[in-house]
Formats: C-alpha cells, structure tokens, sequence
C-alpha cells in the first residue's frame, strides 16, 4: 500500500488489518519519540538546556503528535469509508485523541482518567466493526 494513500488521502476503503497496523504504528512512533526527548531532556536538565535542545526534545515531539493526529484522521476516514458508518466518527475519533492532552494541560485529572477510554474506545469501534461495503 502507498504511504501517500494512507496517510494523506480520504479516498478509498482500509481494512480492519491495515487500520490496526497503522494505527499501532503511529502511535508507538510518537510515544518512542516523546519518551526519547523527554529522556534527553532529563538528563541536559532544564537549567543547562539550550534553545535548539529544547525544541528537539520538547517541540519536535509536540509536532510529530500533530501530524499523528492528521494522519489519524485520514486513517479513520478510510475505514469509515469501508464500514459505511456515520462520516462524523473520524472527527470524533480525532478530537478524542486530543482531549487527553488538552485536558492534562489544564490539570484537570479527574476528566483526563475519564477521557483515555474514550479513544481506546473509538479506536476498538473503528478497528472491530466489519465492513458493509461487499468485495
């Protein structure tokens, strides 16, 4: 499967195989690459961190997380396509995604334990949920 497709495209169908690697994928690429600035970040430590350092453990990662959620988007999309469900579930999908973040940033924990099962949710919805659409 093309990479372009896949992650830039709202066209076509994904099935439940593909969407499951990719999105396993994503995910683990960007907590590798947060888990590896912020280890970075730790041991420069904050006082000593120069500008460049701080944008390559703190900011890149923040970035990559921005596109994971692009090319969620355009994942989910692709599978609803092949499902034949609601065309608003890959914005939900998404945002939920994002509401963890958001609410964390906010210290709001009581609602951010509440919003990671929301995603894992949408994702095993998306990822479960044979096809409609007959091959």
């Amino acid at each position: 499967m093309d990479i372009k497709f896949l992650l830039l495209s709202t066209r076509g169908t994904l099935d439940r195989g593909t969407f499951w690697k990719s999105i396993l994928i994503l995910n683990f690429l960007s907590l590798i690459i947060t888990e590896i600035g912020s280890t970075i970040f730790l041991s420069i430590g904050p006082d000593k961190i120069s500008f460049l350092m701080f944008f390559l453990t703190k900011m890149l990662p923040r970035f990559v997380g921005i596109f994971v959620l692009i090319f969620s988007f355009f994942i989910a999309k692709k599978r609803v396509n092949e499902m034949g469900s609601h065309e608003w579930l890959p914005i939900a999908y998404v945002f939920s995604l994002f509401l963890p973040s958001f609410l964390l940033a906010f210290n709001l924990e009581s609602l951010y334990m509440f919003s990671i099962i929301v995603p894992v949710v949408l994702t095993f919805i998306l990822g479960l949920i044979p096809p409609i659409i007959s091959k």
